[in-house]
């Protein structure tokens, strides 16, 4: 039986290129189920395509769910990226039945609200005054893609997935202090704007916390982490993991549980 959720936030799959792990994000559709799908940018990867065209029939299938979604019971609601920012341009329109949004406010079962966006507008801001600087755009590419071809010819051998981008990324001192002076300039963002947390993707590093009383939760990726982010019927929130055939929730500080 599929699980069940109130909300689920979903960003970062990249169709459209090797690096995105389609067949397994729409296992992972096929088993959850939410009253609400957020998904928050870089869905389609039409940045790369000019490159590469390339778009799969697992592509085309998980377009597919997600548009039949909408036409049954989930409300899907679009907020483009910096990967997918061409789509920015028909915000206000619908997309397949689907709303595209430059942003959403979601509000928790208790009653608060929380900023919903891609998070690459932040990037000015994060660079602002320092010299953290975030992968470069074809560096970024290549260890992606190298990590999609490693992991193949592993699943080939039968043996386990190796996140060998987010392990080369995590041992980077300049990526670690990219990541995390978006969490706070991100929290930060949210606040100055009178929400109290917000909900993003764009760093493809999964993380619920607060920060100085705000909350900062980013959903992941689909090309690194396979995770989402889920918010139950009494506005718990997790972190969905895509393992195989099967959902883990990402154990988290109690504290956070129930975060929103």
């Amino acid at each position: 039986m599929a699980s069940s959720y109130r909300t689920l936030w979903i960003s970062d799959t990249h169709l459209g290129t090797n690096a995105s792990r389609a067949t397994e994000l729409l296992d992972f559709l096929t088993e959850v189920r939410a009253d609400r799908i957020y998904l928050v940018g870089d869905i389609v990867d039409l940045q790369r395509m000019k490159a590469r065209p390339m778009f799969p029939d697992s592509h085309i299938s998980v377009l597919n769910e997600l548009v039949h979604l909408g036409d049954r019971c989930t409300e899907v609601i679009y907020v483009p990226g910096n990967h997918d920012h061409e789509f920015r341009n028909l915000a206000g329109r619908h997309i397949c039945g689907i709303p595209v949004m430059l942003e959403a406010i979601h509000t928790t079962p208790a009653g608060q609200k929380l900023l919903v966006m891609h998070g690459d507008v932040l990037d000015g801001r994060i660079r602002s005054g320092t010299n953290l600087e975030a992968f470069g755009a074809a560096a970024y590419i290549l260890l992606s893609e190298a990590d999609a071809f490693y992991n193949r010819l592993r699943e080939r051998l039968g043996r386990d997935y190796l996140p060998i981008a987010s392990a080369i990324k995590h041992r980077l001192k300049s990526a670690r202090e990219y990541i995390a002076r978006f969490e706070i300039i991100a929290a930060q963002y949210a606040c100055e704007r009178g929400f109290d947390g917000v909900v993003c993707g764009h760093i493809h590093k999964p993380c619920i916390r607060r920060i100085d009383g705000s909350l900062y939760a980013n959903d992941g990726d689909w090309v690194e982490h396979r995770t989402a982010l889920a918010e139950s019927a009494d506005g718990t929130l997790t972190i969905l993991n895509w393992k195989f055939d099967r959902v883990e929730v990402e154990s988290l500080d109690p504290d956070l549980a129930n975060a929103a």
